[in-house]
């Protein structure tokens, strides 16, 4: 019996027992084998139910997702006035706040709908959503954590938006850019990556600064080289955050692992500046969520000695582990469903010191 087929059963018991109490064991049924979207589908089936108390906490969870493909659903929840609630429609108000927190244009048009409809409770919380749509810009569309302070949550676009927007082919800085930070990805086994989030910095007995660690600011690069968090040691896989005056730091002491003849004089002075340097740089083909090599490349970047012990415990401006979002999106490329993968919104990364162009191959 698959996963999925295991929740399928535990939920239509659930169902079946028309049970208040036991409507709130919907959380508890591992939901491992589901895709998000196929969670939220079983959540809505549970939240048409009338018989249990359970249709608040699940608005929050539609909340939390800001999922658009429930925007169409909860705006038929809303119109047709069948939402167990009291007088004041604190469903309907969790509603309203996940329509104009999905933010799509699809979203917003639901809510112009209902601030001109007749239910005047209704309009006002939609009144209200729209008329700080600008100002809540920051925390729409989807994100990962799904909760959490927004400037640690990372915003998500659908992997065919993605495909279209970046380069095809050449050597770019793909990375996710938050004000003045770069977020890096690393995987590493669980003892390294626990200790690293609770202590939001590098160490504990399972972590070595005297070996070369290596990161990268492409996701799906990560994902190719850690399997999707599934292999051996790299089963957790951390987004961290640093400057990017301090990854341009990095950056300009790189040197590449090999030599490049239209990078360096001569092989001679190429050595010469491997053995003083502590940063080590590759440019690889990109890849595909399922592995494929593409004829994009995509940098990755190795530290060792006091520049590592430096990012280790200096420059990071936080670690955020995005596992359980690796593991839900290696649903869909086992499924081969693209249309429904998610990746985070990366965009050529743009120097601010041109000078250290040259020296990572770029100009």
């Amino acid at each position: 019996m698959t996963p999925k087929e295991r929740f399928t059963i535990e939920f239509e018991n659930l169902i079946a027992s028309r049970d208040d109490q036991r409507a709130w064991d919907f959380h508890k049924i591992d939901p491992s084998g589901l895709t998000q979207l196929e969670h939220l589908e079983f959540a809505q089936q549970l939240f048409e139910e009338p018989w249990h108390g359970f249709h608040n906490e699940l608005a929050y969870e539609f909340q939390r997702a800001a999922h658009p493909a429930t925007a169409k659903w909860m705006f038929d929840q809303i119109v047709k006035g069948g939402i167990p609630e009291f007088d004041y429609k604190p469903i309907s108000r969790v509603f309203t706040w996940a329509l104009a927190d999905i933010g799509t244009n699809e979203a917003r048009n639901y809510l112009e709908i209902l601030a001109g409809g007749d239910d005047e409770i209704v309009a006002g919380f939609a009144r209200k959503r729209l008329d700080s749509w600008e100002e809540e810009l920051a925390r729409k569309g989807r994100k990962i954590p799904e909760t959490g302070y927004h400037n640690w949550r990372i915003n998500i676009e659908p992997y065919a938006n993605y495909q279209a927007r970046v380069p095809a082919s050449g050597r770019y800085i793909l990375a996710y850019q938050a004000g003045d930070n770069v977020v890096l990805y690393q995987a590493y086994k669980p003892a390294i990556a626990g200790y690293a989030v609770e202590h939001q910095q590098f160490g504990g007995s399972a972590f070595s600064y005297n070996r070369m660690s290596w990161v990268k600011p492409n996701f799906l690069w990560m994902m190719y080289r850690c399997g999707w968090a599934e292999k051996e040691n790299q089963e957790r896989v951390l987004a961290i955050y640093i400057s990017k005056k301090d990854w341009e730091e990095v950056l300009s002491q790189a040197v590449f692992s090999s030599y490049q003849a239209d990078v360096y004089e001569t092989e001679t002075d190429w050595k010469a500046r491997l053995s003083s340097s502590e940063v080590r740089l590759q440019w690889d083909p990109d890849h595909d969520p399922y592995g494929g090599k593409l004829e994009r490349k995509a940098i990755q970047i190795g530290m060792k000695g006091a520049i590592l012990h430096r990012f280790g415990t200096e420059m990071i401006q936080k670690i955020v582990d995005v596992t359980p979002f690796v593991t839900t999106q290696k649903l869909y490329v086992d499924r081969r469903d693209l249309a429904n993968l998610e990746v985070p919104i990366e965009t050529v990364y743009e120097a601010m010191n041109k000078d250290i162009l040259p020296g990572i191959g770029l100009t």
